[in-house]
């Protein structure tokens, strides 16, 4: 529930300039990173650091070198931070020394690959076995009493089988697996072969009439299956993603803006099974004081020349020169030398997967690194600088030579829109009446917590810019636009907080029993009223307010081109850490890439997402 802020802001205030509630977070799970550390003593202030990572993100290398370039502070204060980095991560029992690591052992520039692929292949086959095997076994406990031909009886026995030989055929027993709802769609689709192939067998060899035949056996059989396997592989790898076996290596070409976001997304989103261990790039401004290079006999720890990487005149004190050594790192993913170094790794460390994510390239350097990879790494990612466009697994289209990322707007046919609809009806009529006693106890719960409506109503934007009111749980004071106006005059931070996140971390305005249904996503329910009647859908963009137009960069002609959801990609996925603009983004990539499959996708995020209670 937003409410309108007042119209100005105090003098001074700025969104930039105070942190945003996930960014204290965020400061309080990394208090010991480098950046933290220099502010905590005092040599930078939080606006350079700010500015530091800004240039960091677009640049990359090493945030100490990044803040010398700017002049904030010196190499002394530097090295000072570092060795207080190093003993508070030794007296946490987290200290990893890279370029120690490094030196010990140059040959493989010190790093682990501790993924297993065949492992991870293991569980997927351990887990399709066992859940089609559930399905075999309630078709075999309703059909034992027929009466079945030998045909018959081989084609059962080998149902399990012959699911999973297609699986393997159809590549879907990957350790780097397709965009979720692609998968969805994939075992769904091959799943469902297999089930009409046997059951038209088992029909064809019947030993008696075809109407003696369990065939609700069959439609069961294969409802367990079609929902089963996607969701314990789902279920899977959110619980195993994070293990450090799960998985296969990889090597990243390129520390660019691009190149960041590639490791950042990975090391994000463990279950796509990609495991960056080192990233490679030719720029020494890209990379820390120190990196890997060829010697004579072997790879060496060799600094990189800081007088002409930061223009200081002299190098840093001896006394802390061992400190200083540091490789630039992204989310802990190493920046170790160049790209000659390529090949080694890809032997010594038995990596077959090389992602290149260097955009600055043209297409013939490009080429020339792919044909320069091919011999020591089987596969080579290339990644365009498109990686938003691509958020939902946007499909490649070869056009005669011409490699072309195909961008759908499904639902702006009648067909998707018609399936859509129906999906919506069906399900939520019959979601509505196994929820309707817990609306009712939070309807009375609310009104017995605080004065006022249970019920809360709101003008918002629909389909093609309709205005409609949409029903939610009251979760605030009947007061709230006066407590929120007070807060917000008395603190330039929060008014800082609510300008860019629409929201703010710790509300005074929010209930008792307000508080607990928007930790579980409880008090949108109501708005399945709103779907019955049309204004909504069970998934969609978020549904927008009048007044939050002008900030949405344009972008309202697509995202109001489809009914707004009850839920939707942002709030499964990055939920309240994503900024205002960055869920616009992902709204607009939802209409752009819609599928029922990625509605579905969501819909079972959402269960998980709602009994975790990582709401608002």
């Amino acid at each position: 529930m937003l409410v309108q802020p007042p119209a100005a802001p105090p003098q001074g205030s700025s969104p930039e300039a105070a942190p945003n509630p996930f960014q204290r977070k965020r400061r309080r799970r990394r208090d010991n990173e480098l950046g933290q550390v220099l502010l905590r003593k005092g040599h930078i202030t939080a606006v350079q650091l700010r500015q530091a990572l800004a240039i960091q993100a677009e640049e990359g290398g090493h945030i100490g070198k990044v803040l010398r370039r700017m002049g904030a502070c010196d190499a002394k204060a530097i090295a000072e931070a570092l060795v207080e980095q190093m003993r508070t991560a030794r007296e946490r029992g987290r200290q990893r020394d890279l370029v120690r690591a490094a030196r010990d052992n140059p040959s493989i520039v010190g790093l682990r690959v501790r993924s297993r692929p065949a492992l991870v292949l293991a569980v997927l086959v351990l887990a399709d076995f066992l859940s089609l095997g559930l399905a075999a076994a309630v078709m075999w406990w309703f059909v034992s009493e027929d009466v079945l031909s030998v045909t018959q009886r081989v084609v059962l026995a080998s149902l399990v089988p012959l699911c999973m030989l297609t699986l393997a055929a159809s590549r879907l027993y990957a350790v780097s697996p397709q965009s979720p709802p692609d998968e969805i769609r994939a075992l769904t689709g091959v799943i469902s072969l297999v089930y009409l192939g046997a059951w038209m067998v088992t029909v064809a060899a019947r030993v008696v009439s075809a109407k003696s035949l369990s065939h609700g056996a069959w439609l069961i059989a294969w409802l367990i299956s079609v929902i089963l396997v996607p969701v314990v592989r789902g279920t899977l790898r959110a619980w195993l993603a994070k293990k450090p076996w799960w998985g296969h290596a990889v090597v990243v070409i390129g520390a660019g803006k691009l190149g960041r976001a590639v490791v950042q997304t990975l090391q994000r989103r463990p279950q796509l099974g990609l495991k960056a261990v080192a990233i490679l790039d030719d720029d020494p401004a890209k990379q820390g004081s120190v990196r890997m290079a060829w010697g004579e006999d072997d790879m060496v720890v060799e600094s990189v020349n800081e007088v002409t990487q930061t223009g200081l005149d002299a190098p840093p004190p001896s006394q802390y020169r061992a400190a200083m050594e540091q490789f630039a790192e992204v989310d802990g993913v190493p920046v170790v030398g160049g790209l000659d170094l390529a090949a080694a790794l890809a032997q010594r460390l038995r990596i077959d997967t090389a992602v290149i994510a260097m955009p600055e390239m043209d297409s013939s350097a490009v080429l020339s690194l792919i044909e320069r990879f091919g011999d020591t790494y089987t596969s080579v990612l290339v990644i365009p600088d498109l990686f938003n466009l691509a958020h939902f697994g946007a499909p490649t289209r070869y056009l005669g030579g011409v490699l072309g990322l195909e961008v759908r707007r499904q639902l702006m046919h009648r067909g998707p829109r018609f399936a859509k609809r129906l999906m919506d009806i069906v399900l939520t009529s019959i979601g509505g009446i196994l929820i309707l006693p817990l609306l009712v106890c939070i309807a009375t719960l609310i009104k017995l917590d605080s004065k006022g409506s249970p019920f809360y109503t709101q003008r918002r934007l629909g389909q093609d810019g309709v205005r409609f009111r949409a029903l939610k749980f009251r979760t605030m004071h009947q007061d709230a636009d006066r407590r929120l106006t007070e807060l917000l005059d008395s603190s330039s931070e929060l008014r800082a907080e609510f300008d860019q996140f629409h929201k703010l971390s710790r509300d005074p305005r929010i209930t008792r029993v307000g508080r607990f249904l928007r930790k579980y996503s409880l008090d949108e329910l109501p708005q399945l009223w709103s779907v019955i009647t049309g204004d909504m859908s069970l998934v969609g963009p978020r549904p927008y307010l009048e007044k939050e137009i002008p900030e949405m960069a344009q972008k309202e002609a697509i995202v109001l081109r489809v009914r707004p959801g009850l839920t939707g990609i942002w709030q499964v996925t990055t939920r309240n850490e994503s900024t205002f603009e960055e869920r616009v983004d992902m709204d607009v990539e939802y209409v752009r890439n819609w599928s029922p499959w990625l509605d579905l996708y969501i819909l079972a995020r959402t269960v998980t997402v709602v009994i975790a209670g990582t709401g608002s």
